[in-house]
């Protein structure tokens, strides 16, 4: 009998460790983004209706934009009036779920009424967190559950304008970005972020808007990994050049390490590339071409204002393509190409689900551009659309209480 309870208890263990792995971590199954090829993002607002809401339609109406609100059951019945204002006012009302509980502290037949007395065609958890019942809960009661690609973390004690840069640089076409309805520094943020994702060329819309699709294994994966690209780019110092929506590379200002280039040996000041995976694998080869032509217009603003930079560089085995757009080749190391051409078997698989054709019959290269060859085909004494400040170096991502 011990032995027994003692299995039961594990295999309970294991279905809970199950669900929030692959239920919250993961999100397999659930609506997460959008088409990344396109500028359409949704606004998603959790935990109303509250004490500031009437503030939070008033700003979202000056800004011209319509947003997806996920309510509290509870606050709805105690509040109609405000649920009703946010109807009125064209924004998407879908269910939190009843009482705002993790459904982890929920039985069973409890977390069947807190899914129920919510109304709504899409169903976010408290929190994202799920138990082995909740997706089958929400499907039996015909609600789709939604979770999230890009947290604004507007719950912690952070300045809005930090928590702003912070959105406009992961923010990326499709996405879903989750707020709340509340918090003051949630009205700071929006004043600070809503002008700028509509200059950078974002079209904030609901939900019922996008074409979402429910995130496969792949993209489950992919959501997992979001916090470790947080990390290395706050550890490497990234940054961008703009914001715009189709800006399709980042970049690490240091000394150059590789093999010694015609005219730059190891120490020359430069600029290492690192490519928007997730932006590119949505694109046509015409979108690819027109965003690296625009990206590059901005890099060589960047350039402009730091004279020490020489040049810019990468690892591609399509170097030759790149020809087109003013970059050199220079062969790699056999170690350096190998690892290139495993880097982006795994970054082309995680973001299409396919190896690219001649992979491994294409010669892995440097591609780099010099100062010159920058300045001269991209530079521009326009004023340029870029940050008045570079972003502060991206924090380790932190679950929120939604």
């Amino acid at each position: 009998m011990e032995t027994f309870l003692e299995t039961l208890i594990g295999l309970a263990v294991l279905a809970y460790a199950l669900a929030e792995v692959l239920g919250r971590w993961m999100g397999v199954g659930a609506l997460a983004w959008g088409k990344r090829s396109e500028p359409k993002i949704a606004l998603t607002f959790d935990d109303g209706p509250s004490e500031r809401t009437p503030e939070l339609l008033a700003l979202l109406e000056r800004h011209g934009v319509k947003a997806t609100m996920f309510l509290t059951g509870q606050k709805a019945e105690q509040h109609p009036e405000l649920v009703e204002a946010m109807r009125a006012a064209g924004h998407q009302l879908e269910a939190h779920g009843y009482w705002h509980r993790p459904a982890l502290l929920m039985a069973p037949w409890t977390e069947w009424a807190h899914i129920a007395r919510s109304p709504g065609r899409l169903y976010r958890p408290p929190w994202g967190i799920h138990s082995p019942f909740t997706r089958l809960f929400a499907r039996l009661q015909g609600k789709q559950v939604v979770l999230w690609d890009l947290e604004s973390r507007d719950w912690l004690e952070q300045d809005p304008a930090a928590l702003a840069e912070r959105l406009l640089f992961y923010v990326k076409g499709g996405s879903v970005i989750l707020l709340h309805d509340g918090p003051e520094r949630t009205l700071r943020l929006l004043e600070l972020l809503l002008p700028r994702l509509k200059e950078y060329g974002y079209q904030p819309v609901r939900l019922d808007e996008m074409e979402l699709r429910p995130l496969g294994p792949r993209q489950g994966l992919e959501r997992a990994l979001q916090g470790s690209e947080e990390r290395f780019d706050a550890k490497a110092e990234v940054y961008k050049a703009g914001y715009r929506y189709n800006n399709v590379l980042r970049l690490q200002k240091q000394k150059y390490h590789g093999p010694e280039l015609p005219g730059y040996p190891p120490g020359t000041p430069c600029m290492w590339i690192h490519f928007e995976s997730a932006r590119l694998a949505a694109m046509s080869p015409m979108q690819v071409l027109r965003a690296f032509r625009e990206t590059l217009k901005e890099v060589a603003r960047v350039l402009e204002a730091q004279p020490d930079v020489c040049f810019i560089y990468g690892m591609s085995y399509l170097g030759e393509g790149a020809k087109v757009l003013g970059f050199e080749m220079h062969p790699l190391p056999r170690r350096d190409e190998l690892l290139s051409k495993l880097t982006t078997a795994w970054f082309s698989w995680l973001y299409r689900g396919e190896l690219p054709k001649h992979l491994f019959s294409a010669p892995a290269q440097i591609v780099y551009m010099t100062r010159e060859t920058l300045l001269s085909r991209y530079g521009s004494t326009k004023p340029a659309a870029t940050p008045s400040s570079l972003p502060p170096a991206p924090a380790q991502p932190q679950s929120p209480p939604a």
